[in-house]
């Protein structure tokens, strides 16, 4: 199998560096020359930290479709917010079957991704997902080096369509055994941790920032009062995910999966990840932060949000305010269900949750009876159809049942096909 890493900044060379380690050929690829420049004259990546040694790359190039060619997979390590542009380029070059994996998507990237390739290519084979995190806590150093500090437990991964979840995941289980499928794509997508931390903390340390005033980000910039705050936003966000059906996000589980830390409450999770207490705050204001975590973050949940008739004052408040900080309108060019199309989703999920929850009660649609006659019996002292798992007669009580027959299904398919009947 072989492997492309596009973005060498310090998660793209922890990949590289990891992938090498493994015995596998991989090619990085970067825009830029002068942070490529060291690791081309070396041959590869010295890593520190949980990961020692120097790791040799196969090719280190700035053209793009030398480094994706015969790539099985391609994981995509760079913000968020180029991930359009990166989708932009690769959809001319890409082959069938290659899969990419972004790294991760934040909120909606593969939807975003998919987007762009399949309007440039066409409907394809191409796979993409996204993890909900990425998997290394790096750091990037001088020359061709990496300090990789943790590398996580347990991180969440989806396709989009999630249907092909599983059949990533069978090629990426051997050398990635943190990697975790999840059989929901939201569940993955929506459980964006950058943009609950980030976004806020930066904005109520921005004087700081602004200043250049050197200060631990997490340990230093995450007091009670900040994390009060991170509170309410992570409110909000289950509020959608109540809506939705999903498992409520808590931060601290969150922590406890990737990091081994056992807390109640964000501020206490945040204090006791040894991972951060080292992790200096952005020198300067705008940063990735602010440009990455507010349009593919805070942006596209917003904008769910409104669809769903849900209110979300704080994020709203974070949005707004970050965009006159960066003199930018975060809500115009960020990730929305309107560009991303992704109404009819939404409104096809919807009517599958409400299905599910009829199911749940005992009725169904008589287009799923006559299609799935296999799950269904017949009462054969009152003559209904009851599900298959009823001990009793749902109508009669009694318990004496037959085998849906010919004659009942032809029955049942002159009804409305839409039409729910309890079973």
């Amino acid at each position: 199998m072989r492997f492309c890493v596009i973005g060498a900044g310090s998660g793209g060379r922890a990949f590289a560096a990891y992938i090498s380690s493994k015995g596998f050929p991989v090619s990085l690829y970067n825009r830029s020359y002068s942070r490529i420049s060291s690791i081309i004259r070396k041959g590869g990546i010295k890593a520190k930290g949980v990961l020692e040694g120097f790791f040799p790359l196969e090719l280190i190039t700035q053209n793009l479709k030398l480094a994706i060619k015969d790539a099985d997979v391609i994981f995509i390590v760079i913000p968020a917010s180029a991930h359009k542009s990166i989708a932009k380029e690769l959809a001319p070059i890409l082959s069938s079957n290659q899969i990419i994996i972004l790294n991760p998507g934040r909120t909606f990237g593969s939807v975003e991704v998919k987007g762009i390739i399949d309007n440039i290519k066409g409907k394809n084979l191409i796979r993409i997902g996204e993890t909900q995190t990425l998997l290394f806590t790096s750091r990037e150093l001088a020359g061709n080096e990496v300090n990789i500090i943790t590398i996580k437990e347990k991180v969440t991964f989806s396709t989009f369509p999630d249907e092909f979840t599983y059949l990533v995941y069978d090629i990426l289980k051997e050398i990635f055994p943190q990697i975790i499928p999840v059989d929901n794509y939201l569940e993955v997508t929506l459980n964006n941790i950058g943009m609950i931390l980030h976004p806020a903390i930066s904005l109520l340390n921005a004087g700081m920032m602004d200043f250049g005033k050197e200060f631990k980000f997490y340990k230093e910039g995450a007091t009670p009062r900040v994390c009060e705050v991170l509170e309410n936003i992570e409110l909000e966000l289950n509020e959608i995910f109540l809506k939705l059906g999903l498992k409520q996000l808590k931060y601290h589980k969150w922590v406890k999966k990737s990091y081994g830390v056992n807390t109640n409450k964000i501020y206490e999770s945040i204090q006791k990840v040894e991972a951060y207490k080292n992790i200096n705050a952005p020198d300067k204001l705008i940063t990735r932060y602010f440009t990455e975590d507010v349009p593919t973050g805070l942006v596209p949940v917003a904008s769910l949000a409104k669809f769903l008739n849900l209110s979300t004052p704080t994020i709203n408040a974070i949005i707004q305010l970050s965009s006159i900080l960066c003199g930018k309108n975060f809500k115009k060019i960020g990730r929305t269900l309107d560009n991303l199309k992704l109404f009819d989703f939404f409104i096809n999920y919807l009517k599958s949750l409400r299905n599910l929850e009829w199911e749940l009660k005992g009725y169904y649609k008589v287009k799923h009876i006559f299609t799935h006659s296999e799950d269904f019996k017949v009462c054969s002292n009152c003559g209904n159809i009851n599900s298959l798992n009823n001990k009793f007669c749902w109508v009669c009580h009694l318990k004496n049942f037959k085998e849906i027959k010919f004659g009942d299904i032809m029955t049942i398919k002159k009804k409305d096909p839409n039409l729910l009947l309890r079973t």
